[in-house]
């Protein structure tokens, strides 16, 4: 699991994705998921940030455990690491 952030790395959304942030042995990586990502997540259709953001949360374990296992993998394209949904079934 990845070690807890301070406060102003908290999850925000950017107006295509919520952006957020992992940590990796020190190392601090910049992520984001999709809109797309987290309606498969949730199983539901959601359009306000307000309720993105509640459906980021909900699912913040799992789709931080995707993010982190992508980021070991060295999969990650340079600059910021998207999980898509593909990630989150592969995470479980």
């Amino acid at each position: 699991m990845p070690a807890a952030l301070p406060e102003a790395a908290l999850p925000r959304w950017d107006g295509a994705r919520v952006l957020f942030e992992i940590a990796d042995d020190g190392e601090v990586v910049a992520c984001a998921i999709s809109r797309e990502a987290l309606r498969e997540v949730s199983g539901r259709s959601y359009g306000k940030p307000a309720e993105l953001l509640a459906s980021f949360n909900s699912a913040r374990a799992r789709i931080e455990a995707a993010a982190l296992a992508k980021h070991r993998r060295g999969s990650a394209s340079i600059g910021l690491l998207t999980v898509w949904a593909g990630d989150l079934d592969e995470a479980g």
